[in-house]
């Protein structure tokens, strides 16, 4: 077979970057942004947060020292914190940083007291809504893009609201960009031997504490130990859901506000019991159970209901509730029987349970890769992948734009990879459009539309192998070993010089799992598109 002008077979990275093998003088890279951390599964199978930042921009961040700060009236330092009495105004402890107009910034800090108001952490000289505030005990994360106003400072406020508590441990780091994700797919338990490229849109878990489990309230009987055994991150963070020994219910829940379509998960683990049911307050009879110890999906009313081997025993349970309206808890509960009825009332002994790890709520219609929080929700910024090749990589005369991609879901929305030449005036685009279930493959030649080929499969979710042939007057469309689609008129655009996770002008991202990309220079036989694609 031919050897392709580009072929990117996830393997190599770094900061901001994706190196494809052909060409290997850098041509071949794509470049990749994403503002903030993210998670992945690792080669070993486990959890894995991904982030690139600079380094720390707070001195005495710990308040080790009454030093590095400037304290207005009310601050003091001491014990290892800063600490505010309560008074009047918008008084602050702050020093510079370095802060630079334009830049993201990643701040966390801790508030380890507090008995009054609030407390809020800002760059100095912006609007209070660039801000990140706090009202009870807890670790804080966040980011914030310095605007023009902002004068180089860091600042923690009382915020005009007679704030009575300490701060401690703050962190502020600049958000360089960020590092690809390397997936490895698990499978029944099984980490896969190749990984795939994901990508994927912003979300906000809205889980507060989705490790620390003592933070939720019981609801009514149930308790929590706190990191009992070793979670799917490989660190020994996962907590027990105990059962108590009155007869109630034996769950635990927390508050949120959220409407429309609503997905949430939850890792867990068999201990003396084997079933956890998930379920929230707003609707009557919502619930889904899970068997942790056959791996199977229970009963369920109204939810959409999945479960996944992780392996090492732990299972992700995982609902979607789509267009409901809204909710305003979340519930995770212990039950007797994958066959038990919503929230059923039983006895324990207030030793026996399961084990949770990793919650998480999200307004989307699909769950996405999960984002770790401890104190307040948290949001994974978007990711982009983009402007591989030049135009000496490609031939605007003939050749082949293969792939094979699976989506997050079947969103009905656009997601294309694309070889265009910058703009939307000359390009091919490969993916999934707004019909369900359908595969899209466009040619527009300047600005016309010469080719548009849409064809329907079972499910986007599942890996495929894609190759679409362009030459002047012959197009085809292959799908895992078959040409399922031709078309004999039309040209080619011109000036072909980017390969793309989108339309080829910035729009349609490609979101979803990518284990190869490759362009080749010249149309493929029939029988090598055959072996090309072939499963």
């Amino acid at each position: 077979m031919a050897t392709p002008s580009l072929a990117m077979i996830p393997s190599a990275y770094a900061d901001s970057k994706l190196y494809s093998l052909i060409p290997n003088n850098g041509d071949g890279d794509f470049t990749f942004n994403r503002d903030s951390s993210a998670t992945r599964i690792g080669q070993n199978g486990l959890i894995q947060t991904v982030g690139y930042f600079g380094s720390e921009l707070v001195t005495n961040g710990d308040f080790a020292t009454d030093t590095d700060w400037t304290k207005e009236t009310g601050w003091t330092i001491s014990g290892g914190t800063a600490n505010f009495s309560g008074g009047t105004g918008n008084k602050a402890i702050y020093q510079a940083a370095g802060i630079t107009n334009g830049k993201t910034y990643k701040i966390q800090y801790q508030v380890s007291s507090i008995s009054a108001g609030q407390v809020a952490v800002r760059l100095g000289g912006m609007a209070g809504v660039d801000e990140i505030t706090a009202t009870t005990i807890g670790n804080y994360t966040g980011y914030i893009t310095a605007t023009g106003s902002a004068n180089g400072n860091i600042h923690i406020e009382d915020n005009d609201n007679n704030f009575v508590g300490s701060v401690d441990n703050l962190s502020v780091k600049e958000v360089l960009g960020d590092q690809p994700r390397l997936n490895y797919d698990i499978s029944n338990g099984v980490v896969q031997s190749c990984p795939s490229l994901l990508l994927e849109p912003a979300s906000t878990n809205l889980v507060p504490y989705s490790e620390d489990f003592s933070q939720w309230t019981s609801d009514t009987n149930a308790s929590i130990t706190s990191n009992s055994i070793i979670s799917p991150d490989g660190t020994q963070n996962a907590d027990k859901l105990i059962a108590g020994s009155s007869t109630a219910r034996q769950a635990i829940k927390f508050n949120l506000t959220a409407s429309g379509d609503i997905s949430a998960y939850v890792f867990a683990k068999k201990g003396e019991y084997t079933v956890i049911q998930l379920t929230d307050a707003s609707s009557p009879s919502a619930f889904a159970n899970f068997d942790l110890e056959n791996g199977l999906v229970g009963s369920t009313d109204t939810y959409t209901a999945n479960i996944e081997n992780y392996g090492n025993g732990w299972f992700k349970c995982s609902i979607t509730y789509n267009s409901v309206g809204s909710i305003n808890s979340f519930r995770l509960s212990i039950t007797q029987s994958s066959t038990s009825a919503r929230l059923v009332n039983f006895a324990g002994n207030n030793s026996d349970g399961l084990y949770i790890y990793g919650a998480q709520v999200e307004a989307l219609s699909y769950a996405t890769s999960y984002i770790p929080t401890n104190g307040s929700s948290q949001t994974r910024a978007a990711e982009t992948c983009f402007g591989a090749g030049t135009s000496s990589t490609f031939n605007s005369t003939e050749g082949v734009l293969y792939c094979e991609i699976s989506a997050l879901s079947d969103d009905l929305t656009y997601r294309l990879i694309s070889l265009s030449d910058g703009t939307s005036n000359n390009r091919i685009y490969l993916g999934f459009n707004s019909t369900t279930n359908t595969i899209y493959f466009v040619s527009e030649a300047g600005g016309v539309t010469q080719v548009l080929i849409t064809y329907t499969v079972t499910t986007l979710t599942d890996f495929m192998k894609l190759a679409v042939k362009y030459k002047v007057n012959d197009y085809s469309l292959y799908l895992n070993g078959q040409e399922v689609a031709t078309d004999t008129l039309g040209t080619v655009p011109s000036g072909l010089n980017s390969l793309q996770f989108n339309s080829g002008a910035g729009s349609s991202i490609f979101y979803g799992n990518t284990k190869d990309v490759r362009v080749f220079n010249e149309a493929l036989t029939d029988l090598q598109l055959q072996k090309l694609t072939t499963l």
